[in-house]
């Protein structure tokens, strides 16, 4: 088993619930604690085949929507679809982090053009191609991960929790 990096940030707090695909930190053994392993509960199974296609739609709609589909998602399958719920909250997160990031980009790119626009736009343009071509990788790969019925793990530069990997 392999032991977490410790990072002098990450304090374990999560915004999303362990039913919600969350950190839960619960020590497995001595043995484990020692080695700073944490146990985690299996990921939710889908329930049936329209369960992972709301999880991959959660995914698929972020380029087009933002975070109004994936948080559509998450809102409506509160008690059922806990597999669709847990993608759902990943996906809010990739979405809040994209909208976050190019936010900073474009001020960054606003203050630059201060000085000139071909300076800002020099300097934002190429910023946003690769934020955005990023995105869409990862977009990809959580689909896929979560057509297999698996979770997926966000990029730690993408995550919005400050709880430990998952």
């Amino acid at each position: 088993m392999t032991s977490r990096p410790q990072y002098p940030m990450d304090s374990g707090v999560s915004v999303f619930g362990s039913q919600d695909g969350g950190p839960v930190l619960e020590q497995v053994g001595e043995g484990a604690a020692a080695a700073g392993a944490e146990a985690r509960p299996p990921a939710p199974p889908p329930a049936d085949r329209g369960e992972v296609r709301w999880a991959m739609l959660a995914y698929l709609a972020v380029p087009f929507t933002l975070f109004l589909v994936p948080l559509a998602i998450y809102l409506t399958s509160r008690g059922h679809r806990r597999f669709a719920r847990a993608h759902a909250a990943v996906a809010l997160s990739l979405s809040l982090a994209t909208v976050l990031y190019t936010v900073s980009i474009v001020i960054v790119g606003g203050v630059l053009a201060l000085d000139s626009a071909a300076v800002g736009t020099l300097a934002a343009v190429p910023l946003l191609v690769l934020l955005w071509a990023g995105v869409l990788v990862v977009v990809i790969r959580a689909a896929a991960a979560a057509s297999r019925g698996e979770q997926y793990q966000l990029p730690r530069w993408l995550r919005m929790t400050s709880g430990p990997p998952r």
